[in-house]
């Protein structure tokens, strides 16, 4: 295990109200239940001198301080879901002359007349694949497509030349007859090339979206997007495709959970993957699939986009809530879980974490020696909604010479964030072999822009890693909604003193 790091990484670059369906809230409860086992496992920079009581940088702000009595809901536009048509179109048939279809499963493989017809078959294979290991998860399979493509198999597309981009994922018009919002699902894909994994990751991605949109084709973008990437890892495993991915999510963590765009392996699969972890009982993908099936809505006729409400993480907010747990704590819990991947990893967190190694270490804003304190620091970006951030406070070079003070030490913690962003933060104790050996919550108040708490016990241990995580608007009746993307960050600044 790779200690925690003594001074900060450098800044890397980013990576790349509507009628809600007839089924009460209860019911919804009721299905994910089952799905849902046992209880969770576990800007600028500011000068270094500080004053002697740490202002708070929000003060002024505070006095307009959103309420939260329902006006702001009532005067907000409803979130839009997406186009009813999909911006991805079919290729024609003269542009594929060539078809292969499988003897045994629903699913075809178109091509142009000049791609070779080894990687016809491949694809086929890789396909076939995919839609054995999600039969063996128990998950449906795309929504028949009727005669479109030749025939009610899924079709995935072949182009010509080498892999330049991300898959193309397509979906047709909402299915007939369906109680609640359902597509068939296409995808056009590069050719296989000179071999790899890329390939059987593509088609198992393409066809994990489409089982997602059976599920609920209304579903925002972002939740097709972490699933079909979680089930495509689970289903097809590629260590390249992988760990690109991840290293570009933890890269940027203030980036929201939903940002990714639907096409390309996304590192957002670390959170069903967490859901897994945390609340499902064995089968993978239980918990995210049961999401959006459970928050299925049903649009009206002749409307020019779905409405997605419920989304996803209304489904989980409402889950979580009968269980006497809220969102906020689980974003919270699962943004210290993303600190202690790869090669952090402690075995405590997130099962099989250490696999990725440099590429899953997430980015710390800063890292601080302790004799520097007190400091005042803000980030380098500001957070989005569900996104997180990470201070590292080193105490190693202290515990090294055996400081007798440090016994005795108190470490004040204050944070101070933009409204009307409502913050939740914990600060780690990790020990000398890098493994968490306590947590202090700092508990924060609806309404209020300010948290702090006092650190004690500091002896033995390497640091104190403390993490944020933006939680939404603090306006109760406006909770966290993935369709309102582009999302508006907000930043912070945290006091640490001694």
């Amino acid at each position: 295990m790779r200690p925690f790091p003594t001074r900060a990484p450098a800044a890397r670059p980013r990576r790349a109200p509507a009628p809600r369906r007839a089924a009460p809230w209860a019911l919804v409860v009721l299905a994910l239940g089952a799905a849902l086992g046992g209880p969770p496992a576990a800007a600028a920079r500011a000068p270094d001198a500080p004053p002697a009581k740490p202002p708070s940088p929000v003060a002024s702000a505070q006095a307009g301080a959103p309420s939260d009595d329902g006006a702001s809901a009532a005067a907000a536009p409803p979130a839009q879901g997406r186009p009813v048509v999909s911006p991805v179109q079919r290729p024609g048939e003269r542009d594929v002359q060539r078809r292969a279809c499988s003897f045994t499963l629903p699913v075809c493989v178109h091509a142009p007349a000049d791609v070779p017809g080894a990687a016809l078959l491949e694809s086929l294979t890789h396909l076939e694949a995919a839609m054995r290991a999600y039969d063996a998860l128990g998950l449906p399979r795309p929504l028949p497509d009727g005669a479109r493509g030749g025939g009610p198999a899924y079709d995935l597309y072949l182009e010509r030349g080498p892999r330049r981009g991300p898959t193309r994922v397509g979906y047709d018009l909402r299915a007939l007859g369906e109680r609640f919002d359902a597509a068939s699902a296409f995808a056009s894909v590069a050719a296989p090339g000179r071999g790899g994994c890329a390939s059987a990751s593509d088609a198992a991605y393409a066809l994990g979206a489409a089982v997602a949109m059976r599920l609920d084709a209304g579903a925002e973008e972002g939740a097709i997007a972490m699933t079909a990437s979680y089930l495509a890892a689970i289903a097809a495993p590629c260590a390249a495709e992988e760990l690109a991915a991840v290293d570009a999510f933890q890269r940027a963590p203030e980036r929201a959970l939903t940002g990714a765009a639907l096409g390309a392996l996304d590192g957002g699969l670390l959170f069903p993957w967490y859901l897994d972890d945390a609340y499902g009982t064995g089968t993978p993908a239980q918990v995210a699939t049961s999401l959006l099936a459970i928050a299925a809505q049903s649009t009206p006729a002749g409307a020019a986009r779905f409405h997605a409400e419920p989304d996803t993480f209304d489904a989980l907010r409402a889950s979580l809530r009968s269980r006497g747990e809220d969102l906020d704590d689980l974003l919270l819990e699962f943004a210290i879980a993303r600190a202690f991947l790869g090669s952090r990893s402690d075995g405590a967190h997130l099962s099989d974490a250490a696999r990725f190694g440099d590429f899953g270490r997430v980015r710390f804003e800063w890292s601080l020696p302790y004799a520097t304190l007190p400091r005042r620091v803000a980030p380098l970006r500001p957070i989005e909604p569900t996104g997180a951030t990470y201070l590292w406070l080193d105490l190693s070079a202290e515990n090294a010479a055996a400081r007798p003070d440090l016994r005795t030490a108190e470490i004040t913690f204050v944070a101070d964030w933009e409204l009307p962003a409502l913050f939740r933060w914990a600060i780690v104790k990790v020990d000398a072999q890098g493994a968490e050996a306590g947590r202090v919550d700092v508990a924060g108040v609806f309404g209020s822009s300010r948290a702090q708490r006092t650190v004690v016990g500091l002896d033995g241990l390497s640091g104190l890693l403390v993490v944020g995580v933006n939680a939404g608007s603090m306006i109760r009746s406006l909770p966290f909604d993935p369709d309102d993307a582009p999302f508006m960050p907000h930043a912070y600044t945290v006091w640490l003193s001694r």
